[in-house]
């Protein structure tokens, strides 16, 4: 089984800060000017806090 997952997106990138993410396949923006990428994402990130149980037994 994978941890990382990867995606194909365009990216639009403006000084230095990403302003469009739009993935190949469902381009939303009508921008032109995005940049091809592949992206990876953890696909586990953030389920450590979904089996977390206090003292009493109770999750948040």
């Amino acid at each position: 089984m994978r941890d990382k997952e990867r995606i194909k997106v365009f990216v639009r990138i403006e000084n230095g800060r990403t302003v469009c993410i739009c993935k190949r396949d469902r381009k939303r923006c009508k921008r032109k000017g995005c940049s091809p990428e592949v992206v990876e994402r953890d696909r586990f990130a953030g389920w450590e806090g979904t089996f977390c149980r206090d003292r009493y037994g109770k999750s948040k």
